[in-house]
């Protein structure tokens, strides 16, 4: 059989990206800055956690090239980098979950 996979780095590269948005956190922080930019300030009581974790977790998305930062005077300002990713995300729509609900419901006899 031939197939023609990515390389190593691209497949690599695809899994730590879809490690890091497999935290709901991280995704609420994606859709908090879906609509435009946002300071710590404002994503931590929207997500309800401290202060320390939702830096990390803000850490985390732009070490992974997903944010971007800039500073305010004393705030941080973070955006999305690019907006495809919500196409990754939406992807996932009511209508996928649902079938592969059912699926798994099937399998599982749930």
């Amino acid at each position: 059989m031939s197939v023609n996979l990515p390389e190593d780095r691209v497949l690599e590269f695809k899994a730590r990206l879809f490690k890091v948005i497999a935290d709901p956190n991280r995704l609420k922080i994606l859709e908090i800055l879906r609509s435009g930019e946002h300071c710590q300030c404002d994503i931590i009581p929207v997500i309800g956690q401290s202060q320390p974790t939702v830096s990390r977790h803000l850490r985390l998305l732009e070490e992974a090239g997903l944010l971007l930062k800039r500073k305010e005077g004393t705030k941080v300002i973070y955006r999305v980098l690019d907006e495809h990713i919500f196409n990754l995300i939406d992807v996932l729509d009511d209508s996928m979950m649902r079938l592969i609900s059912e699926e798994i419901a099937k399998k599982f006899r749930i």
